[in-house]
């Protein structure tokens, strides 16, 4: 059993959103989403590959195993559900949305996020 970080929650979700647009994710393309160094990607990769939820060949490609992907999938899933509960209802800027999405998706509960899942498929927009 593992305990993982709002950070190495949001790595996962980075090397799962690269994957979709690109075959082949790296250090430097999670350093630039990110805005930070190569090195603290570095840092990160190994505590995720001792976790067994990336593998990364020697300075190669960096891929999420069966439970990293579980697991990125999760996090990208409540994230969206948050901004779009942020954008939609609430009416917040993207920006902030996008900002506070972010930092929600960490710690709200299941029973919360389940409420605001429900409401959003009987939310109507007016307007």
């Amino acid at each position: 059993m593992y305990y993982l970080t709002a950070s190495l929650e949001d790595y996962l979700e980075v090397i799962h959103i690269l994957h979709q647009n690109a075959k082949n994710v790296g250090v430097t393309d999670i350093a630039k989403v990110l805005g930070i160094s190569k090195p603290s990607v570095t840092r990160a990769i190994k505590s995720l590959k001792n976790n067994s939820l990336v593998i990364q060949e020697k300075y190669g490609k960096i891929v999420l195993t069966p439970e990293g992907d579980k697991i990125a999938k999760s996090v990208y899933s409540r994230h969206k559900v948050l901004r779009k509960f942020l954008t939609e209802v609430l009416k917040i800027s993207e920006d902030t949305a996008e900002i506070d999405a972010c930092k929600i998706e960490h710690i709200i509960s299941k029973e919360t996020l389940e409420g605001i899942e429900k409401f959003l498929k009987n939310y109507r927009i007016e307007g």
